[in-house]
């Protein structure tokens, strides 16, 4: 008897561009660590195939969009909740109100986080 298969949930997350870019550049900046982590490898290179998909959406665009969308699963957006919301809570106070904590803040409201 096989096991009945749920179909994974998946939604439509907008963002800006900057607010992308930066999500890309944290998870690249933590990619090796997490792959290590055996729980993590299938959501982190399922997580990693999204962002590449979409950088090489942007990189074929003549005129750089204002917004990115990227469709992941229910996994993926609370891995990269997670990932935004630590990153967030190392910066300095005085820097969470910068243009980059607030580009990590839209991550993370995008995010449903």
């Amino acid at each position: 008897m096989t096991k009945p298969t749920q179909p994974l949930h998946s939604s439509t997350v907008t963002l800006s561009t900057q607010a992308f870019l930066i999500l890309c550049r944290l998870f690249d900046g933590c990619y090796d660590e997490l792959k290590q982590q055996a729980e993590l490898q299938a959501v982190t290179e399922e997580t990693a195939q999204v962002l590449l998909a979409s950088v090489e959406r942007l990189q074929a665009e003549t005129v750089p969009p204002k917004q990115v969308e990227l469709s992941v699963t229910t996994a993926q957006s609370f891995f990269l909740r997670k990932l935004l919301r630590e990153m967030f809570s190392r910066l300095p106070q005085e820097e969470q109100e910068s243009k980059n904590g607030q580009w990590l803040q839209e991550g993370l409201q995008a995010l449903g986080g």
